[in-house]
């Protein structure tokens, strides 16, 4: 009798250490982050970036003569110490039926620094509300970073749209800040 117990007492053990394994690798599962692919597909919506890359914005303004302005004078400019960072996506409807779509409000960059994602500064999409089925647009965001901010290993635009989201590989090729003289 006292040998039954110890094989039901065992078998109850094993049971819970197998049961807490599996809701162990349950919640690994839930907390493991989407990787970013090179294109993003949400609600019929396909999205690829197409060119990424620095955009000499020229905050210099000590060689050029006559009248000197701060950047912080000159509207548009990137504040002193960051850089515009320009990514072109293309942004096609795979459905037959027209989608809405807010393009310039639903990404944000991921640079590899920090766990921050940076929101476009401005982008071309202007108020495009609808995409209709079986088109493409083209258009850019425009992203003002601190110097040195882009790590090429992890850059991805991060897509939310429809309450889902997607990561979508920013292909910079190792593109550096171009440095201004002080």
């Amino acid at each position: 009798m006292h040998l039954a117990r110890i094989r039901i007492v065992t078998v109850v053990v094993v049971a819970l250490a197998a049961a807490l394994f599996g809701v162990t690798r349950l919640f690994a599962a839930f907390n493991t982050e989407a990787q970013a692919t090179e294109v993003g597909s949400l609600d019929g919506l396909n999205v690829q970036v197409t060119k990424a890359g620095w955009i000499d914005m020229g905050h210099d303004m000590a060689s050029t003569p006559g009248f000197q302005m701060p950047p912080a004078m000159m509207p548009g400019m990137p504040e002193q110490g960051k850089e515009r960072l320009s990514v072109t996506l293309t942004v096609l409807n795979t459905g037959d039926a027209s989608k809405a779509a807010r393009l310039g409000s639903e990404f944000a960059l991921h640079t590899g620094k920090d766990a921050e994602l940076v929101t476009p500064q401005s982008d071309t999409f202007g108020e495009l509300p609808r995409l209709a089925g079986r088109n493409a647009v083209n258009g850019t965001l425009f992203f003002d970073l601190p110097s040195g901010e882009l790590d090429d290993s992890s850059t991805w635009l991060e897509w939310s749209h429809g309450g889902s989201t997607a990561r979508i590989l920013v292909p910079v090729n190792g593109a550096v800040p171009h440095q201004h003289n002080s």
